[in-house]
């Protein structure tokens, strides 16, 4: 590693810590009680930018592939714009923890926390699984969906790099004409290639928040506002 990438990483890190500190401020003011923040949890810098894309830009149907904090929070906004989100996620036991809180928040109004097994899918990658194609075409087929973030399945072990991948196409159908994507943990390599396959598919032009959570935002269409 060079002096400029050692100096560039610990930039990033000193700024990452500070981005995460001043998100979780922010966050708080939405006065949600304590949630479980996991290592797998968007980091609360990266939920912000999530938050501030729907809020800015009225982004009224959000599906997500990994449910968690990030569902609470997102429901909790929602509700105040009067949209929806779809979140799928392929761990029964953790899918009915999720649904359950936020049933305690009276969030379900807003939210669909669906359980979706990790199967054989059409649109992977290298044969890797993903959430039930049948289980996700059904939820969403009467849905023009303006807003997706993709933080699952897991992707961290070695040979699951693109487990990601079918997120997109297998909403292309039904994706508005003017949306939004978020992807986790591009610091990986995988989701590096991902951002460059659906780029290239989709002709959606990316912007990676290396500092804020790890998180890319890609739109296609228009966004009046970026923050």
């Amino acid at each position: 590693m060079t002096v400029f990438n050692r100096i560039a990483t610990k930039w990033n890190r000193f700024a990452q810590r500070s981005n995460d500190t001043r998100a979780a401020v922010e966050l708080s003011r939405l006065n949600l009680p304590y949630l479980p923040w996991s290592d797998a949890s968007l980091l609360p810098s990266a939920l912000q930018v999530v938050l501030n894309e729907i809020e800015i830009n009225s982004r009224m149907t959000v599906v997500e592939f990994g449910s968690g904090v990030s569902t609470i929070y997102i429901a909790q906004i929602l509700s105040g714009l009067g949209g929806r989100i779809v979140s799928f996620e392929s761990d029964l036991e953790w899918a009915t923890f999720v649904h359950n809180r936020l049933a305690a928040l009276n969030l379900s109004e807003f939210v669909s926390v669906i359980h979706a097994p990790l199967r054989p899918c059409t649109l992977s990658k290298n044969g890797l699984q993903w959430y039930d194609q049948a289980i996700v075409t059904t939820a969403v087929q009467d849905l023009s969906v303006d807003c997706v973030v993709v933080d699952g399945p897991p992707a961290y072990k070695a040979g699951y790099e693109l487990a990601r991948y079918p997120a997109l196409p297998a909403l292309q159908a039904r994706l508005a004409q003017d949306y939004v994507v978020f992807l986790d943990d591009i610091h990986r390599l995988g989701e590096q290639e991902i951002l460059r396959l659906w780029a290239e598919r989709f002709g959606i032009k990316f912007l990676s928040h290396f500092s804020k959570g790890n998180i890319a935002r890609g739109v296609h269409g228009e966004a009046h506002f970026v923050v």
